[in-house]
């Protein structure tokens, strides 16, 4: 189709801006003059509650004094869909009924076929929708309900239910569609007898769209276990085509915000958790890689979209084909920010066991594509040598200069030419060459990682932590002795950090004698710990220490507890020291240096002194043994008791 300026004036002259706009606002009464043409509202393109948004349909303009947006019909609906002007373009034609010339190329046959492939998906998707709600698959719906979605959530996505037994394939066929349409829309599979078989068996289904909400394909979520694939995706078809698909795609760009980042994640189900958690802006990739037409998608809506990757391998080795795949296509204002999820879990495990706001600190702590790129050979080489630095440089110069744009891979050549000189002229640098390894795989380090985490989710409560608060609830009267020493004491995890406080102020607050222990325990079910005093049971200490499973004298177990707190601070300071060398890595100042020193001097002394301690112990035990081995011929000698 040509944008032929005719038609493009012709269809601006038939709309009344005022009616595509009032879709999005509700207008001024008060300032409004509809008989003039002029409409007041407040601006759809940022917050305000005084109307400074006007609309002139003579002029058909429009302009907001507050931000100065302004533009014509199609200006809008570009700026306010995130659509591209063909899209406003045939937006508007169709709202006044004006029918669009075709291109050039045009081959009516061809069109005709595609849309009737567009004709069977849309049956198709509808065909699953009733297929999940009927009753005889109510446990279907369920095990939607069992991970987290509503009926609304459901509805929205368009989720629908595969049986795969020739129900969708006798419909289509009652519908008017034989066999190779229906085959060429990738919803059924030939074999070689020539018999036809659905593609999807017992499969949760979630239809894929284009860039307009129309259905081109579908992805199934298999529920009997026994498929070789969990996740199945329609065939490359007429309509779709999946590295230049993304999943959601249309419904982001409807709800992205310039005050919010468009989330990149893999799978369906990731991108549905964090939409019905909020995070409306989500979108899928359909799998871990991302093709160059997705990032150019991606960039249409979004100049930074975020891509949140699982912490594991393939996570981390999918961030790293990203830096290959993109550098090329680099240009000024579009790039790529990083999110590293914590190990073993996805965007659904994260909000799931964490809440809705869990994903906010990452997104916050996100990894940009140049810290990255500099991790990616800063972490693979040994860089203690001029010429294993002369060979990192030339590594990294070699992968810039891949970069098409000029501007683009000049500003690289200079941050990178900057940050390799200030770094190996450090005296953080010299003083600490030896430390240097080389790491066994290219992927992102873990220090990078460590980085986009340090807000993260902690991990489970450690088993210090969990002996230390078995301790205290068995023993409460152990607060009146060790007071000072508990209250210093600051959890990294913050979970263990607030159910110690709340057992300590429980205790003194109420005077628990160690009889009364049990009172802690329903106090901390009651107010919301159950969780972790699970995750405390599940070490089945009671079995492994004896003043855990029976009451023991305050003073035998004043001893034990000792030795726990020590272990505790020990415990803290290997966290302290483990964010210190991710800190030092990323900033390899001599106050990062320092601080370093120093908590490796602290562990040390810790560990020195238990040492010592078991040290003292042994001399004390060597001493009994002499004495013992001296007068043993004298204890024999006397009468048993």
């Amino acid at each position: 189709m040509n944008n032929n300026p005719n038609i493009v004036d012709e269809i601006k002259s038939k709309v009344a801006l005022s009616d595509i706009i009032q879709k999005y606002v509700a207008w001024d009464t008060r300032k409004t003059n509809s008989t003039k043409g002029i409409y007041w509202a407040c601006c759809p393109f940022h917050s305000e509650k005084t109307p400074s948004f006007t609309v002139d349909n003579i002029k058909k303009t429009y302009h907001c004094f507050g931000c100065n947006a302004s533009g014509d019909a199609y200006q809008f609906l570009m700026d306010i869909d995130n659509i591209s002007f063909l899209e406003a373009l045939t937006k508007m034609a169709n709202h006044c009924g004006i029918k669009l010339p075709e291109k050039g190329n045009f081959d009516p046959v061809e069109s005709q076929k595609r849309e009737i492939l567009y004709k069977i998906n849309s049956e198709a998707c509808d065909f699953y929708i009733k297929e999940l709600n009927k009753s005889e698959n109510s446990h279907k719906f369920e095990y939607l309900k069992k991970r987290g979605l509503t009926t609304e959530n459901i509805n929205f996505f368009k989720i629908g239910y595969a049986k795969g037994r020739g129900e969708l394939i006798s419909y289509l066929q009652s519908c008017g569609y034989n066999n190779r349409q229906i085959f060429d829309a990738g919803l059924i599979i030939e074999n070689d007898k020539g018999e036809y078989f659905e593609r999807f068996r017992d499969r949760i289904i979630f239809p894929i769209t284009d860039t307009t909400n129309r259905v081109i394909a579908f992805g199934g979520r298999d529920l009997s276990g026994k498929a070789p694939a969990k996740y199945l995706n329609s065939p490359e078809t007429k309509l779709f085509q999946k590295k230049s698909i993304i999943y959601n795609f249309y419904n982001a760009r409807k709800s992205l915000k310039p005050d919010k980042k468009l989330i990149v994640t893999e799978g369906y189900f990731d991108t549905i958790a964090l939409v019905i958690n909020g995070y409306e802006s989500s979108v899928a990739s359909m799998g871990t890689s991302l093709s160059v037409e997705q990032i150019n998608q991606l960039w249409q809506i979004s100049s930074q979209p975020l891509l949140c990757y699982d912490g594991d391998t393939a996570g981390k080795n999918a961030a790293i084909r990203v830096i290959e795949l993109i550098f090329p296509i680099l240009k000024p204002s579009f790039t790529m920010n990083f999110l590293f999820l914590p190990d073993a879990m996805d965007p659904d495990d994260l909000l799931t066991n964490h809440g809705s706001d869990a994903l906010n600190p990452l997104i916050a702590s996100s990894v940009s594509l140049i810290d990255l790129f500099w991790d990616k050979y800063m972490s693979l080489s040994d860089y203690g040598t001029p010429e294993g630095r002369a060979k990192i440089e030339s590594n990294m110069m070699n992968m810039i200069s891949k970069i098409q744009d000029v501007e683009v891979k000049k500003h690289y050549k200079l941050e990178i030419t900057s940050k390799l000189s200030a770094y190996w002229k450090s005296k953080s640098f010299e003083s600490n060459k030896i430390f240097f390894i080389k790491k066994k795989a290219n992927l992102p380090s873990e220090e990078l990682i460590s980085k986009s985490n340090k807000k993260r989710i902690p991990d489970s409560i450690s088993k210090e932590e969990a002996l230390y608060l078995s301790t205290i609830i068995r023993y409460p009267e152990l607060t009146g002795g060790f007071l000072d020493q508990i209250a210093s004491i600051k959890f990294h995890n913050e979970n263990t950090d607030l159910i110690n406080k709340e057992i300590i102020d429980f205790i003194v607050a109420n005077r628990i004698k160690n009889e009364q222990f049990n009172s802690i325990i329903e106090y901390l079910n009651e107010n919301g710990f159950l969780k972790i005093l699970d995750d405390i049971s599940n070490f089945d200490f009671e079995r492994m220490y004896d003043f855990l499973s029976k009451q023991q004298e305050l003073s035998k177990v004043e001893e034990k507890f000792k030795n726990i707190l020590v272990e505790v601070n020990k415990h803290q300071l290997i966290w302290e020291l483990e964010e210190a060398k991710s800190n030092y890595s990323d900033s390899p100042t001599e106050e990062n240096a320092s601080k370093l020193e120093d908590l490796k001097h602290r562990l040390q002394k810790i560990r020195s002194d238990a040492y010592m301690s078991t040290s003292d112990n042994q001399k004390n035990k060597k001493g009994f043994d002499k004495w013992y081995e001296e007068n043993k011929s004298r204890l024999e000698k006397k009468d048993p008791i």
